[in-house]
Formats: C-alpha cells, structure tokens, sequence
C-alpha cells in the first residue's frame, strides 16, 4: 500500500479519535486533577478532591488513585494551555461530589485528551503497521485500521484513561524485541508502560521472557530488567514526592467519596480467587470481548497459522498474555469491577489488543473476506459504542442504539460552536472512519471457500451474540454456573463449526430461535453435543489421513517385491 493511502489512513483515524467530546467521570476527573496538581507544583490532589471518586486519603490529603506517568506527561501541555488562557474555568466548584464532578467541563478534559491519548495512539498505530508488515507483508495498514476503530482502542481514545498510553508504551516493547533492537531500551518502555498503568507488570514480566527466545538469554534478560527499573523511575520520584517513601504506591490510602479509590478495597490489591463466570463474562457477557469485537475471535486461528511458520516464541507469548490477563481479571470481583466499571468493554484487557490484532495479519491474506466481515460487524460496534457515548453502567448495549435513533449523540467538538449534539455535530465523525476503512482495503482476490466461511461467521457471530450474553445473565438470576460452561462450549462450537465449515455448526441456531438460552443445562447438552460431533468428525477425518501413508506404503512395497 502506498505511502500516500497510509498517512490518508492515521489521518482519518487521528480525526475520528480527536472529534467527540466524551462525559467526564471518576477516572477521567482523577487523571485530570492529577495533571492540574502537578502542573501547579504539588502531588496532591486536595484542591480538586470533590471532583472525582477515584482518589485516596492517606495522612490528610487526598491523591489520585492513578499511576502517575500520564499525570507528568499531560502537565507541560495544560501548562500551555493555561498560558494561552485556554483551560475552561470549573463549574459547581464547592459544591461537593458528585456535584462538582459533573461541573468539570467537556472541553477541559477533551484537550488534555488530545495530547495524553490520542498522541500514544497514534503510535500505537505505526508500531503494529510495523510488526505486522514483519508477519504477513502488506497487511499492516489493513490490521492497523482493525486495532485503532474495530476494538476497544477507539472509545479509549476518545477517553482520558491511561489503557492506550499504557499499551502504546507496553507494545513498544515488545516491537523492540521482535525487531532484535536493544532489550534496554525494550526494558525501559515496559517500565514506563507501568509507571503509565500499575496493573500492565504482569504482561511487562511476559514480554521480559521473551526476552529469552533469542541468545545470549541470560544477558537480554538481564538487560531489559535494568532497563524496566529505569522506566519505573518516575514512580520512585512521584511517591518520594507525594509521600517520603518511594514504594508507597498511590493506589495504597483510604479510598474516597465513599467509592473504591484503589486496589485495597477487597483481597490482595482488590484481587480475590479467579471465577469461572467472570472469565466467561469478560469475553461473552453483552461488553464482552467476543461479543462487541468478533474480530478478534480469528487470532485463535492467527496464532495457528504464525507457530506453523516458525513465529512460535511471538505466539506462546500472545497465548500466555491472553491465558494470565483473563484469569488475573477473572479474580476482580464482582464482574462490573473485572470489567472496569462504566465501560464499553472490559477496559483491563486492552494491553492484549495489539498483540492479537498482529495475529489477524496472516489471515488478512488467507481469508480477506472472513476478517473483513467480522472486522466491519467490530468497527461498526465500536463506532456506535463510541458515537452514543460510550461509558455505559450495565450491559444495556441496546441504549447505544435508542441514543441514535433519538439522534443524541456524543458531543463533539462542533458542538463548541453551537449545533449541540445531534447528527450534524457527529457526522465527521462518521466521515472519517468511513474515509479510513474506504482507504484501507487491501487488493486481494478472494477465493470462493473464503466467501463461505465469511457467511459462516457471521452466522456464528449471531448465534454467540444471542445466546452468549443471556446464558449470563441467567446465571446471574440463578447463582449458577451452567450458563458460563454453556456459553464457552457455544463459542466453542460455533468457532470449529466456521474453522472447517462443518454443518453440525446449524444445530447451535436455536440460541437464536425462541428462549432455548434461558434454559442454560440443556443449553449445556445441545453445545457439548455439537462439539462431540465436531470432535468424532475431526477424529475421523485425521484418523484416515494418518492411515493413508501406511497403505500406500504397503503398496509401493509389494509392487517392488520379486
């Protein structure tokens, strides 16, 4: 793809990130509080407290329950703005929260936005066009376009949260590595990828590992843990700074406003034992993963197709991060704190999002069709998710939908002008995702198998989207966990059923028809009855393929007797 189709790709996705003026909220506030107070010369938070939920008390001042590198990274650009006479004045300032959360203006926030998240994401962006290029040449723009408006990475990036800075920082790690550049400065991104997010240590210790893959492994190991201690240096300069102990972390305190302001309200740093319903409910529920991002459904495939071409240490690292992340979310209970409160999706796994879209490059090639269906039922999703704004408190994804039917979107920055919020004010938006999906398709033919297999999966994506989240949901009313097994073996199911095109896949349609998924033990039956009959079907086939070689074996060796 030309260089031309690409800067018209970052562009339009840049626009698309920049234009909605999303609400504000605790987490969003706490960042922005965090960002003025530094700015202004002091760690705490005291001033602006009663603007946000998110925060910690601890030896009479009140501090961000937030890692603290984005809060350093945003001061300088409010600095500016605040020179310019740009930073917009608070509104309901005195009158406690949540009074005065809410009187935080749009725009305050909006503008620190541009330059914490949307920046990052950008690069983001040209760190997974490279990887990506590396796996399967000329895709990297089209799986680029997947990750920056067909996954979570779109509403979050119209949000003041430190996921996609995190991640950017986190990814550029490994692109360190899997490029066999320096495992210092590999080591160094991962600690400023912690410092952006604590929670991002664990996939930043996966990374260090496949430090390991390629020799002299002691040595690269070594070196990129020297260099995650260097990026962790402004963790050790914020918590001398805030509280004379540069392993106080600012998650540690009383949580504020009556809300939980860190990781010390349940177990250890919020972490109880891992549930089996939660790590369904983070891919399957109505916010799933699966559910809102069937995209992402075909790295399983991905990963195949990558250790067969010899790429095995990148796909047991992108395993493993998937494996550890669920099941450590998984431990977040109950299932609204795993998914990370007001939410379009469960926001703790955004750090995977890179790491599986890199995967869908070699299906890009193989199955154009397949990925493009899937990825335009993602981006419209996210385009919906994003447009009707995004932060929602329940699984009510269909509120999304109501919103622009009554045309009441989010607010955009046309909105400054005067227009509101209705469909003038949203239709760049619109626009320019249009614009970078338009540019971004690849020139490939598609083979006739691959239109099939395309129909197939969105029929299977319907069948998951149906019976998935309302076997939860049963489950929930119930107390159960029939329902969970029911929806992992319907994944299951449905998932082989598109893999080999099998027809036993058309049995799973009464999830679709009628209440079959409210009745989740014969849920159970129906879904495990399929898999059995994918399974003795495989078998087979596998079976007489092993078998073959022997007989014609046996022939070549009595056609050469005497």
């Amino acid at each position: 793809m030309s260089a031309v189709r690409w800067w018209i790709v970052v562009g339009a996705i840049a626009l698309a990130w920049a234009l909605p003026m999303q609400s504000v909220g605790c987490p969003q506030n706490a960042h922005y509080a965090g960002t003025r107070a530094i700015a202004h010369g002091t760690p705490n938070i005291d001033r602006y407290a009663e603007q946000t939920c998110d925060l910690v008390r601890y030896r009479g001042h009140y501090y961000a329950a937030k890692a603290p590198l984005l809060d350093f990274w945003s001061a300088p650009w409010y600095l500016v703005l605040h020179a310019v006479g740009a930073v917009p004045h608070d509104r309901n300032v005195g009158l406690g929260y949540p009074d005065a959360m809410v009187g935080v203006p749009l725009r305050a926030i909006w503008q620190i936005g541009l330059w914490a998240v949307v920046l990052p994401a950008v690069l983001l962006l040209f760190l997974v066009r490279r990887v990506a290029d590396d796996v399967e040449p000329g895709t990297g723009t089209a799986v680029a376009v997947l990750l920056g408006l067909g996954t979570l990475v779109l509403p979050f990036s119209t949000l003041l949260f430190a996921h996609v800075p995190a991640t950017m920082l986190l990814f550029a790690a490994f692109t360190l590595l899997f490029l066999r550049r320096s495992p210092p400065a590999a080591g160094i991104c991962a600690g400023l990828a912690v410092a952006t997010d604590f929670p991002l240590a664990i996939p930043a210790v996966l990374i260090g590992l496949y430090a390991a893959a390629r020799s002299p492994r002691v040595r690269r190991v070594v070196e990129y843990a020297l260099g995650g201690i260097v990026g962790l240096a402004p963790v050790w300069v914020y918590d001398t700074w805030a509280f004379g102990n540069p392993f106080h972390l600012g998650y540690a305190g009383t949580a504020g406003q009556g809300a939980a302001g860190g990781w010390q309200n349940t177990g250890f740093f919020g972490q109880s034992a891992p549930s089996f319903h939660i790590f369904v409910s983070l891919l399957l529920s109505q916010r799933g993963l699966l559910v809102l991002t069937p995209v992402l459904g075909l790295a399983a495939a991905g990963g195949v197709v990558a250790w067969r071409r010899g790429l095995r240490a990148e796909a047991g690292l992108v395993a493993t991060l998937v494996v550890v992340e669920l099941i450590w979310n998984s431990a977040r209970h109950p299932t609204e704190f795993a998914l990370g409160g007001w939410v379009p999706g469960p926001r703790f796994l955004i750090p995977l999002l890179p790491f599986l879209c890199v995967l869908l490059a070699p299906l890009v090639r193989r199955t154009p069709a397949t990925v493009g269906v899937l990825g335009a039922v993602s981006i419209g999703a996210m385009t919906i998710a994003t447009a009707a704004e995004p932060l929602l408190s329940n699984d009510d994804t269909h509120h999304w939908i109501a919103r622009i039917a009554d045309g009441n979107f989010a607010a955009t920055i046309l909105t400054l002008g005067g227009i509101g919020h209705g469909w003038l004010a949203i239709l760049p938006f619109f626009a320019a995702v249009f614009v970078a999906v338009a540019a971004a398709i690849p020139r490939v033919s598609v083979p006739r198998s691959d239109l099939l297999t395309a129909a197939a999966a969105v029929v299977a994506w319907i069948v998951v989207e149906h019976g998935a989240p309302e076997l939860l949901r049963v489950d929930g009313l119930v107390r159960q966990s029939w329902g969970a097994v029911a929806a992992l073996l319907l994944v299951v199911g449905a998932g082989w059923a598109v893999a080999r095109r099998r027809p036993e896949g058309l049995l799973l349609l009464p999830f679709v028809i009628g209440t079959f998924d409210r009745h989740t033990k014969w849920a159970v039956l129906l879904a495990l009855a399929v898999v059995l009959l994918e399974s003795a079907r495989w078998l087979r086939s596998t079976g007489n393929t092993v078998l073959r070689p022997s007989t014609t074996s046996s022939v070549r060796r009595r056609s050469s007797g005497p």
